[in-house]
C-alpha cells in the first residue's frame, strides 16, 4: 500500500541529498585541516606523517558524505556514496589546480581520487544499512518511555 499512497519509510527523504552530503564533508574536512595546521605550527609534528594526516582528514569527511548520502536514500548506497566522493574530489582537484595553475594528474592525485571514491562508497554502504529505531522505541536519557501506555500506536 505505501507504493500507491506515496508514503516513504522514516529513514529516507525525497531527493538524492548530494548537496547536503558535500556540505557535511566540507564541514568535517575544513575544521580538521585547521586543527592539523595548528598542530603543524605549534608542535614538532614529523613531516613524514603530514600526507597521512591530510589523507585521514579528507577521508573522514568523505566517509561522512557517503554516510549522509546513504541515509538520505533507500537503495544504491554504494553507488551514490561513490558519486558523492567523486564530486567532492573533483571539486578539490579543480580548486587546487586553479590555485596552483597546474592541471596535471600525477600519481598522488589519482590515489587521492580513488581513495576518496572508495571512502564515499564505504560510507554509503554503512549509511544505507544502518538500523533505525522507531520513534516510539527511542528512550530519552536512558529512561523508559513513561507515556507508552497512553499512545494509541
Amino acid at each position: 500500500m505505501p507504493e500507491k499512497s506515496g508514503i516513504r519509510s522514516g529513514t529516507a527523504k525525497p531527493g538524492f541529498g548530494l548537496h547536503m552530503a558535500l556540505l557535511t564533508a566540507f564541514a568535517i574536512t575544513i575544521p580538521g585541516m585547521f586543527i592539523l595546521a595548528a598542530i603543524l605550527t605549534f608542535t614538532d609534528f614529523p613531516e613524514k606523517y603530514k600526507t597521512a594526516a591530510v589523507l585521514i582528514a579528507t577521508l573522514s569527511g568523505l566517509f561522512a558524505a557517503g554516510f549522509r548520502t546513504g541515509i538520505n536514500n533507500e537503495k544504491n548506497g554504494m553507488l551514490k556514496g561513490a558519486l558523492a566522493g567523486f564530486v567532492y574530489m573533483l571539486i578539490l582537484y579543480l580548486a587546487s589546480s586553479i590555485a596552483f595553475n597546474d592541471f596535471m594528474l600525477n600519481q598522488r592525485s589519482v590515489i587521492m581520487i580513488v581513495t576518496g571514491i572508495l571512502s564515499g562508497a564505504i560510507g554509503g554502504i554503512i549509511g544505507i544499512n544502518r538500523k533505525t529505531r522507531p520513534l516510539s522505541k527511542v528512550n530519552r536519557f536512558g529512561k523508559e518511555d513513561i507515556l507508552k501506555k497512553y499512545r494509541k500506536f
